[in-house]
């Protein structure tokens, strides 16, 4: 005790009590002038935590050296003890310099700490790629709307393929919850889906995705329960917004109260507006049975990764069929069996008179079982199109869009309903829209291409496809789109080597087609011989064989071979009718005759 008692007299002797004081006093001036200069200069947010720690650093060793400098000696002790009634002169030397030393050190310190983090802000500003930003140039480039994320992958915490199939479900379903609130913009499925097991940090993938704020998390299933625990983080500043933990019984109306907690207390982080009618569509519970939802995630796995492109329909189907089996009045179910449908038509394996029909009927049990089923609704509009009832189709992604204004598939169905309408300006505003929304789906950059080429803007399509190739160099469809817009502009050499490199890494289903543009290169460019080398044998169903073949000035095989594609699918005239490539082919009076005598009743 009497040890604790002399250092505690130590303390009071040599003023460190004001010492610390005066230094905490100092280092919140510090980082005052420190929060400024990151705001004004353009450091990084992580700056002013490091002046923190330089001046926590710093206290322990202002303290040591006000210890050593205040007062001198120690108190005399036992062992030299002071004379009876005379004064320790080391004593009385102590207040006279007490004052000076304490703010001295004080100061000092803290200047030294903001000193070093002086020369630490200078060498980022100046060297290397932490040279400040030009103010000319970050006054034009737009802040992100806090209001923007992406919802990743969810971790998986199984190696079962049943947890893979629900764990993408439970993403799915919060990506179309979220999508539903429009003062949102969330990032699509496809784009999202290529950050899964990813290393990048979160600042890395908003920057690449464009967004402020990004949604992570895990879902663990054992037994009857499942465990979900998320986390939004701000990441510019690699804050947390908000997190939460779910455990639960796993049912299936459990796992709609996590997917509407989720969205609901997301859109409350961000301070997004929920609208009541989005709030009661965000409540729903689809289907009380957890067998036919966990069904419906496995076919929709398949349909996703498999079923779009035309591989494994019939297995596809059937897993849809299965999930109906288990209940048949969850409408997604429907709408699923709806698309295997609509994509055998679309590939081909199909007859129309006879997926036409079952596609109609499914759609139809799916949107009177739920009128609010915005996929539906998109689904709606493309087989509306396929049966040319173009004005139905408009209104049925208008819909669409009203209940889910954050699909980046309705945007592009959109697109091509405009583009259907001659609208084309707006169908290019409507397919950029859709790439917004999921800046790494390349189908819908390829779709802008497309788009730019219909509205006759062919510069504009050329450079569409360059960021395409950017981001995927084999990409053929990309080379193909640039092929054709490079005809058109005039500059068949630049078309002839784009056809090319097309030819040379598309798929073998797709070659057909590319010869064909690279005989319209050929054409373009007065190459006659080599055009023929390539248009010889292609398919006399597709309309380009009939455009290469009017290019080279056989007007009568091209009208031999227009007629065989219409008749093999007259639904074709639609995209003629606006084809830049086929401006000669309408122009001649037989293409309006043979048009309309074609035209099914």
């Amino acid at each position: 005790m009497a040890g604790l008692k002399r250092f505690i007299e130590e303390i009071h002797r040599r003023s460190l009590w004001q010492i610390v004081g005066l230094y905490l006093v100092c280092a919140w001036i510090a980082l005052q002038v420190v929060d400024v200069l990151q705001q004004n200069f353009g450091l990084p947010p992580w700056f002013p935590a490091l002046a923190l720690g330089l001046l926590v650093v710093g206290l322990p060793i202002v303290i040591a050296t006000a210890f050593v400098q205040e007062g001198g000696p120690l108190r005399p002790s036992e062992t030299e003890p002071a004379q009876p009634g005379a004064a320790d002169p080391r004593l009385e030397s102590a207040p006279r310099s007490a004052g000076l030393f304490t703010w001295r050190n004080a100061f000092l310190g803290g200047g030294a700490a903001l000193a070093l983090w002086g020369l630490v802000a200078a060498a980022w500003l100046f060297l290397g790629s932490g040279r400040a930003p030009d103010p000319a140039s970050a006054a034009i480039e737009p802040s992100r709307d806090l209001r923007s994320i992406a919802v990743l992958p969810f971790a998986t915490r199984s190696e079962e393929q049943q947890d893979q199939y629900f764990s993408e479900g439970m993403l799915d379903d919060l990506l179309t919850q979220l999508s539903r609130i429009d003062s949102l913009t969330v990032i699509s499925r496809t784009s999202v889906m290529q950050y899964a097991g990813t290393t990048k940090t979160i600042r890395v993938i908003a920057d690449e995705l464009g967004v402020a704020t990004v949604l992570e998390g895990g879902v663990q299933r054992a037994g009857d329960r499942v465990r979900v625990n998320v986390q939004l983080i701000e990441a510019d500043t690699d804050r947390h917004l908000w997190a939460e933990t779910y455990d639960e019984e796993l049912t299936a109306a459990n796992v709609f109260a996590i997917q509407s907690d989720l969205a609901k207390a997301i859109a409350g982080a961000l301070r997004a507006t929920l609208t009541p009618e989005v709030e009661q569509r965000i409540e729903a519970r689809p289907t009380e049975s957890l067998e036919a939802y966990e069904l419906h995630m496995r076919a929709r796995y398949a349909w996703v990764t498999r079923g779009a492109f035309g591989q494994d329909l019939d297995e596809v189907r059937r897993l849809f069929e299965t999930a109906i089996a288990a209940d048949s009045m969850f409408a997604p179910s429907w709408m699923g069996l709806a698309n295997t449908y609509l994509s055998a038509w679309n590939w081909q394996t199909m007859s129309p008179e006879e997926a036409g029909p079952k596609a109609r009927a499914a759609l139809e049990r799916a949107l009177e079982l739920d009128p609010g089923l915005s996929d539906a609704e998109v689904t709606n509009s493309r087989l509306l199109m396929f049966e040319d009832r173009p004005e139905e189709a408009e209104r049925a992604i208008l819909r669409a869009l009203e209940l889910n204004p954050g699909s980046a598939d309705a945007h592009a169905r959109y697109a091509q309903v405009l583009e259907s309408a001659g609208r084309f300006d707006d169908a290019v505003a409507q397919s950029k829209r859709a790439v917004e929304l999921d800046p790494l789906a390349l189908n819908y950059r390829n779709l802008v291409a497309d788009r730019l080429f219909y509205a006759r803007r062919f510069d504009e399509s050329v450079e569409a496809s360059r960021k395409v190739l950017e981001m995927d160099p084999r990409d053929w469809y990309a080379w193909y789109n640039t092929g054709w817009a490079e005809a058109a502009a005039g500059r068949s050499p630049e078309a002839v080597a784009a056809f090319r490199e097309s030819l040379r890494v598309a798929p073998p289903d797709n070659a057909g087609t590319t010869r064909l543009g690279l005989a319209y290169a050929f054409a373009r460019g007065g190459e006659r011989d080599s055009a023929l080398v390539y248009v010889e044998g292609a398919d006399p169903s597709s309309y380009d064989t009939s455009i290469v073949l009017f290019e080279l000035g056989d007007g009568e095989a091209a009208f031999r071979a227009l007629q065989a594609a219409l008749r093999a699918d007259y639904s074709q005239v639609r995209r003629l009718d606006r084809d830049p490539s086929a401006d000669g082919l309408r122009a001649d009076p037989r293409y309006g005759e043979m048009v309309t005598r074609l035209r099914p009743e």
